[in-house]
């Protein structure tokens, strides 16, 4: 399984929403943004952007450890399978 291409999949994603939350968010800016629906819409909106950021960190935990593990992987392969060098005659 690519789980390094899970991990940037799910963050192209999150900036992809990113974007879209920006956008809202300077319509609200220069609209003035006077509703009570739009104050509250703008509030879930931070919220949202939060929880994006909380989320963006454990996927960083998350992929140092998948790194980490397939480093791993690697050099246990290269300890099963050690190059041999040619000998000079």
């Amino acid at each position: 399984m690519d789980h390094l291409g899970v991990l940037r999949d799910k963050i192209r994603r999150l900036r992809v929403e990113i974007a879209e939350i920006q956008k809202s968010n300077q319509q609200f800016r220069c609209e003035g943004g006077d509703g009570a629906d739009v104050q509250v819409a703008h509030g879930q909106r931070n919220e949202r952007l939060q929880a994006i950021q909380s989320e963006l960190m454990q996927l960083a935990d998350l992929g140092r450890r998948v790194v980490s593990t397939e480093q791993m992987k690697e050099k246990h392969r290269s300890r099963l399978h050690p190059v041999t060098q040619k000998r000079a005659s």
